[in-house]
């Protein structure tokens, strides 16, 4: 039975490359045809070629999408932008605060040159959400291919990042300060209602109340 992949469509971005191999926004891709970004259902998947025409851009990125990890690709110069880029997008659950963080993965194989990927690690939701491996919520990391393959892919390989680190002391020791600082803000936040709701009568407003209680009907 076939694995292979059959995108249903297909969307192509041209960007026109001059003479010099620079396109309209003062880019550097290198000389030759001109550069195409092509990108899967969803931007899963987003392929960059060099074609002289739509048609030929899809065909190129419909073989890179079939080339297997490690196999060999055939070289193009595009500047320093990856020829692939896969996302994927994971819920991850700290186990010190239980909260659940998206985490988006992006895989840019043969980043630096053949058979070396790039790794980098968002938290999307929360925003910039404190992780195991970084604090701002961002992390890059290179590895060789073969690496990547041998640890599952790039899920698995994160997935695996983020567990074991959230098993350290130090994170469970920065985790448990981060959920008493919110209490504490509560706690603050709290009180400041309940001060706001009780707010002291000034002297002026007690004495006018005095007044208004000792007149007489009329």
């Amino acid at each position: 039975m076939s694995t292979s992949r059959k995108p249903a469509k297909l969307a192509v971005q041209r960007i026109a490359v001059n003479a010099q191999g620079y396109d309209a926004t003062g880019a550097y891709w290198g000389a030759g045809p001109n550069v195409f970004i092509v990108t899967t259902d969803g931007g899963a998947d987003e392929v960059t070629v060099r074609a002289k025409s739509a048609a030929e851009a899809r065909a190129k990125a419909a073989v890179e999408l079939e080339r297997p990890p490690g196999q060999p690709r055939v070289k193009e110069p595009i500047g320093g932008a990856s020829p692939h880029k896969t996302r994927y997008e994971i819920d991850w659950r700290d186990p010190v605060s239980s909260a659940v963080i998206k985490v988006r993965i992006t895989q840019s194989r043969d980043y630096l040159g053949q058979g070396q990927d790039h790794i980098e690690v968002h938290a999307v939701k929360p925003a910039k959400a404190p992780l195991p491996i970084s604090e701002t919520g961002y992390r890059s990391h290179f590895m060789t291919a073969l690496e990547l393959i041998n640890a599952g892919g790039p899920v698995v390989f994160v997935t695996a990042w983020l567990d074991r680190e959230a098993k350290s002391k130090d994170w469970t020791r920065r985790q448990t300060a981060r959920q008493q600082g919110d209490l504490f803000a509560w706690a603050e936040a709290l009180s400041e209602v309940g001060a706001e709701r009780r707010k002291p009568r000034t002297p002026e407003a007690a004495a006018r109340r005095g007044r208004d209680r000792g007149r007489a009907p009329e």
